[in-house]
């Protein structure tokens, strides 16, 4: 993980200053957890797994996944 972090945010791009590189890390990060699909998880993203196990065994989780979403796009 480290390594695809680096690889992608601080050795591609040139920040500005630190509030710019949070921004595009953090856009990373939530790129990695919902789209990035991962062949250890037969080639799901990780929010999907963690959906399936929701669905299965809701007694496992304290609060829904979709809630602790960040941004506007939350169900």
């Amino acid at each position: 993980m480290n390594r695809i972090l680096k690889h992608y945010t601080t050795k591609a791009y040139f920040y500005k200053d630190l509030d710019e590189l949070k921004f595009y890390m953090m856009a990373f990060v939530l790129y990695y957890n919902h789209q990035r699909k991962l062949k250890s998880l037969k080639y799901q993203p990780h929010f999907d797994i963690i959906m399936l196990e929701f669905e299965r065994k809701k007694s496992n989780f304290n609060h829904h996944p979709n809630h602790m979403l960040l941004g506007l796009n939350n169900f």
